[in-house]
């Protein structure tokens, strides 16, 4: 009996576990580059995910910015210059409607601002008690056109004169008033 192997068989055995553990490198090197590959890939795609969130928070900006200019169109066009004679009817009509008698009104000098002209209106009203005067102002505070009350100075009519009596006075309850009234235009 014959314990070794030949020449040949022992070539064959080498041949055999040369190819195995060639194919063995072979499946190992192509592990190691998939593995890098899939490394590469995933830091792309984490990299595509906060580029994504980048985007969608700019996206959210944007509409914000959207909106925002959406309501400075509104504000402009309330805001707009307003024609004098509209403006004029406008406060009479709320005199009327408040039970204050208009004495006079008038524009006053414009201020120009940097961004905003500012229109005052001088009116000169009458009324029987403050309840119509704080009417009349709190119409005109909420018109849908913006109106300030800048400055207001109040004080009573203590006596006229009596006309079927000539020379002889008879007391009175009006209150006279005198207002400022602003109305804001912005330019451009």
């Amino acid at each position: 009996m014959k314990i070794g192997y030949s020449r040949e068989k022992l070539m064959n055995l080498f041949l055999k576990g040369r190819k195995r553990v060639l194919d063995i490198g072979i499946i190992i090197f192509a592990l190691i580059i998939t593995l890098i590959i899939y490394r590469i890939q995933t830091k792309k795609i984490e990299s595509l995910y906060v580029e994504k969130d980048s985007e969608l928070k700019k996206n959210e900006v944007l509409k914000e910015i959207s909106r925002s200019e959406k309501t400075i169109k509104v504000y402009k066009n309330i805001f707009s210059k307003k024609d004098v004679s509209s403006v004029m009817n406008t406060i009479s009509n709320i005199a009327r409607d408040s039970n204050v008698r208009l004495i006079s009104i008038r524009p006053g000098n414009e201020e120009n601002q940097p961004l905003y002209i500012k229109c005052p209106f001088i009116l000169v009203i009458d009324a029987d008690n403050y309840h119509a005067i704080g009417k009349f102002i709190s119409s005109i505070e909420n018109q849908s056109d913006i109106y300030f009350v800048d400055a207001i100075s109040i004080r009573s009519q203590e006596e006229i004169p009596d006309k079927e009596l000539t020379g002889v006075s008879k007391p009175t309850n009006k209150l006279i008033v005198n207002l400022i009234l602003s109305i804001i235009a912005f330019k451009g």
